[in-house]
């Protein structure tokens, strides 16, 4: 199946869900789920909520690769929780890859994405998951590394600038992703997409760094 309407329009049919049923389903309007099937919406915002219902894994659904078969589950976050798990909490946040978003570095979600452990160590290594949190990427400035619609797992342990490298950061009350080199006394903020200017701050400024990129999904799995 090439192509995500394809492969949508399919999973509905093999469990004879009509549009509009599934769409009450999902809490969202049947013209959202219309769009998705008929090709008008390529990249979907709820794509883990998408999958999570029809119980495949979301990097199949918007892709096509790897198995259809989920790798985890999005569960909330007061559920009970298996000993053979990790959970990665589901921030109710856009970081922007663009002129700036807002985000309160306190925001929490109300639902977690459930790995087997042996999955997650096999994607993750070592990296602790009480340290990763899951994000969503808006905005084309880091264009073609990261897409609008892109999930980033941002290791909060590194709440501070120790190496170049992709950082989740809030400047003058607005946050960003973007790369960050130190250039003598200042750091260099720089986006993937040549249409943006880089720019500059000082350890002066009012800046927050809430953590570093490790991995972006659902694209594709790419490690930093």
């Amino acid at each position: 199946m090439s192509d995500l309407s394809t492969r949508l329009k399919q999973l509905l049919d093999d469990r004879n869900l009509s549009m509009n049923a599934f769409a009450k389903q999902l809490g969202v309007s049947q013209p959202s789920i219309s769009d998705i099937v008929n090709g008008r919406t390529r990249s979907p915002k709820n794509i883990l909520e998408i999958a999570t219902a029809l119980n495949v894994d979301p990097h199949w659904l918007k892709t096509g690769e790897g198995d259809p078969d989920p790798s985890y589950r999005i569960v909330e976050v007061s559920e009970p929780q298996n000993p053979n798990t990790v959970r990665i909490d589901i921030l109710d946040v856009e970081a922007s890859a663009g002129n700036g978003a807002y985000l309160s570095p306190t925001e929490q979600g109300l639902l977690s994405q459930e790995f087997d452990l042996t999955f997650f160590r096999q994607q993750f290594g070592r990296a602790d998951a009480k340290h990763l949190k899951l994000i969503t990427v808006k905005g084309d400035s880091m264009a073609p590394t990261l897409e609008s619609g892109d999930l980033l797992y941002v290791d909060i342990s590194e709440n501070y600038f120790a190496a170049d490298g992709l950082y989740v950061f809030t400047f003058d009350g607005q946050t960003f992703i973007k790369r960050l080199q130190k250039v003598g006394k200042e750091m260099l903020v720089i986006s993937d997409n040549p249409t943006y200017k880089e720019w500059t701050f000082t350890q002066d400024d009012d800046v927050f760094i809430h953590g570093r990129v490790v991995f972006s999904m659902p694209m594709k799995w790419r490690k930093w």
